[in-house]
Parts: structure tokens; sequence; C-alpha cells
């Protein structure tokens, strides 16, 4: 999952270009956050995996024993991620510092908010959708533009579409493990429908945005791939679930996010 991670810091530093119409600006402290974000990212997954031992499938790899070291290294990813970002900016830092503490939240034995049914959900939009580009915006250490409020609710909607869709699987074990996400509450076909509302209105805000112009116009042909993902998204509704739903969406909204950077570049 790393490349399609450090894709969301790098769209951050993306909407500042366009937000003050820059050329290429200060990337020498952009490609700190990259390291960053690597080191939150694995941190994430190894405190997940120390709290959830779970042995079933993956979406990209195969599943393997969990070493008996890992809440250890993921926490030292965490506060290592901390340092590395404030060589890009001060906000950076703490966007990573934010990112660790959800981490933590999410995945400690005692609070295990990735079991809750509002927790899981809102952490992953703060800590992908929010926190993740801000840390590669901030880098630009410029001002934030009035057209910055607008663009803030499109990525975590967006991104809430994997989330529910990587549960519709692990039903069985977040039933085992005493969750209350939203597979255990409803079922799989809920997960594919939330996910499918919740990309829905990303994808109309995001051309609301390109229609009032706070947004590049230049991305209005990539609404196209955004409406082909989303008519998957919805049949494989009505098809029903299966365990490759998950990697097949993910591959999906990356490409479809690359073809709509290169339509504005």
């Amino acid at each position: 999952m790393l490349p399609f991670l450090l894709l969301l810091p790098a769209l951050g530093y993306g909407w500042g270009h366009w937000e003050h119409r820059l050329d290429l600006y200060a990337p020498q402290r952009f490609v700190w956050t990259l390291p960053a974000w690597a080191l939150i990212h694995a941190g994430t997954l190894w405190l997940n995996a120390a709290l959830d031992r779970d042995q079933d499938e993956v979406l990209f790899g195969r599943a393997v024993a969990v070493p008996p070291q890992s809440t250890r290294l993921g926490l030292l990813a965490l506060l290592l991620a901390i340092p590395i970002a404030a060589q890009a900016s001060t906000l950076s830092a703490l966007a990573a510092a934010g990112c660790g503490l959800l981490a933590v939240a999410y995945s400690h034995p005692r609070l295990r908010l990735k079991g809750d049914p509002l927790g899981g959900p809102l952490i992953n939009a703060l800590g992908y959708g929010l926190l993740s580009p801000l840390a590669g915006w901030a880098a630009l250490e410029l001002p934030a533009g009035p057209d910055s409020r607008w663009i803030l609710p499109l990525l975590p909607l967006g991104l809430l579409a994997p989330y529910f869709v990587a549960q519709v699987h692990q039903e069985q074990a977040d039933r085992q493990r005493g969750y209350r996400t939203l597979v255990v509450t409803h079922g799989p076909r809920a997960c594919i429908h939330a996910a499918t509302l919740a990309l829905g209105l990303a994808l109309l805000w995001g051309c609301l945005l390109i229609a009032l112009g706070v947004a590049p116009t230049q991305a209005a042909p990539g609404v196209l791939p955004w409406l082909v993902v989303l008519a998957w998204l919805a049949w494989q509704g009505r098809r029903g679930p299966s365990a490759a739903l998950a990697r097949g969406l993910v591959l999906r909204m990356a490409l479809s996010t690359v073809l709509t950077l290169a339509l504005v570049a």
C-alpha cells in the first residue's frame, strides 16, 4: 500500500502549487514528508498487526506470523517520523504527531477504536484524508488561501470508500474480536453501500469545486474514470462481496487519481 499512501502528502503539496499558482517550489522540504509518511504507514500497520494477530488474506502481499517486537517497532517508527517531518515544516511535524496519536488510539489494546463504529472511520478520515495531505501542503510554508477550506472534505470522504470495503471479508474475524464495525453490525453489503455513498459524495463535491473554479478545471475530464469506478463499485454491491474487492477498488482509485493529476499537470 505504500506507493498509494505516499500519494496523499503529494496531493497536498500539489494543491498548494495550484492554489498559489506556483512552479515547482520547495521540493527540498517536501521530500522529507515521504520517509516520514513511510514510517507512519509502517508503524500504523505494525501496531494494527500486534492488536489483531491477523492471519487472513491481506490486500497486497501474503499473510505471515506477527513478530513479537511489532508493538515496539510500530511505536518507534511513529516517533521517528516526527523529527523527519519537522525537516519539511513545523506543521508537517505536528501532522505526523497527530497521525501517530491516531494510530495508537486505533490499535491500543485498551482503546481499540478500530472496533468502534464511529472511531474507526473518523480516525481513517482524519489521518489519511486530512493530516497526510496537510503535511505535504505545509512543506510549502505558505499561507492558506480561501479555496483551501472548500477542498478539505474531499479526501476524507473519498478515503472512507476503501476503508469500508476493506471490512467486507473481515466479518467473522471482527466478530471474534468483539469489534462493532459496520460489517459486524450490518453485514458486508452495507459496507459496500457505505463505500459507494462516500465515494459518490466525494465525486459530487469534486465536480462542484471544478464547476465553481475552486479546483482546476483541467481536472474535469478526470471525472470520467471516477464515474467508472463508482459504477463498478455500485455493481459490486448488487453482485455481492468478494475478498478481492478492496484490492480492486484501491487500484482503480489510485489509477484514477494518477490520471486526474496528469490532466492537471
